[in-house]
């Protein structure tokens, strides 16, 4: 994603919005599977679906949970 420091902050949070970016046009624009991806890697997003094991369905909750009270 372009950082060459991932221990400097602006380096590494330019990273992960280009890629967060990157898995919103992969799942055209569906934010709770573009979170899903982040969190669990985009090969445990099938089907369409935010896997259910791990803690990933929590995050995904609580991630949408903050978006909502910001939006």
């Amino acid at each position: 994603m372009g950082a060459t420091n991932p221990a400097d902050p602006e380096q590494n949070i330019k990273a992960g919005v280009k890629y967060l970016k990157q898995l919103l046009d992969k799942y055209k624009g569906n934010k709770e599977l573009a979170i899903a991806a982040y969190n669990a890697g985009p090969g445990n997003v099938k089907n369409g679906r935010i896997p259910q094991n791990g803690e990933t369905p929590k995050h995904v909750r609580a991630v949408m949970a903050n978006y909502r009270a910001l939006a």
